[in-house]
């Protein structure tokens, strides 16, 4: 993993993980560490500010893409290869529940107002809502073909699929989120 200094655009640092298959990224705003989805040994990175030391959280079957709680105590992932949502309390170092939610999950989000979890199926041709609190899919929603990523900002998430070789046009599905 390598961090640019956003002027300059030249590296700043570089910490390398042997084995490792980082995939997601996400950034703790609260306390600058850094999180990475490991898709190659099911697993998160995190490297935490000033440290060049990674700290290894186990994470669910396959990890993709990682988003992270409002207050940032949990992360979840995306992952791939169990077809489900991890929900994993950074502090201890687990994961504490696992919610399926469709064939070829690949990316997450979390929405701040509500706290439900948006995960995209992308075989399955669908975006799951969560609610991690009771470990159960409030609703599964259909998008284009082949869902590719999903973005929350103000209570609306966008999906954006990827045609790819098919005859289909790329789309964006947008879905309103209730408070």
């Amino acid at each position: 993993m390598v961090a640019f200094d956003t002027k300059t655009l030249k590296e700043k640092e570089r910490v390398t993980v042997e084995g490792a298959g980082p995939t997601g990224l996400t950034v703790n705003e609260k306390t600058g560490a850094l999180y990475a989805a490991d898709l190659n040994t099911d697993r998160l990175i995190e490297l935490r500010h000033g440290s060049a030391t990674p700290r290894y959280i186990p994470a669910g079957d396959g990890p993709i893409s990682v988003s992270l709680s409002k207050n940032g105590r949990t992360a979840y992932t995306a992952d791939q290869t169990s077809g489900a949502l991890s929900v994993v309390d950074l502090h201890m170092g687990v994961v504490t529940k696992s919610v399926a939610t469709g064939v070829g999950a690949l990316s997450v989000a979390t929405d701040e107002r509500s706290g439900d979890v948006l995960v995209v199926n992308r075989t399955d041709a669908n975006v799951t809502r969560v609610d991690v609190k009771k470990g159960m899919i409030e609703e599964t929603i259909a998008t284009g073909t082949n869902p590719n990523h999903v973005e929350i900002t103000d209570g609306t998430a966008c999906v954006v699929d990827k045609s790819g070789a098919t005859a289909t046009e790329d789309t964006i599905t947008r879905i309103r989120l209730a408070h």
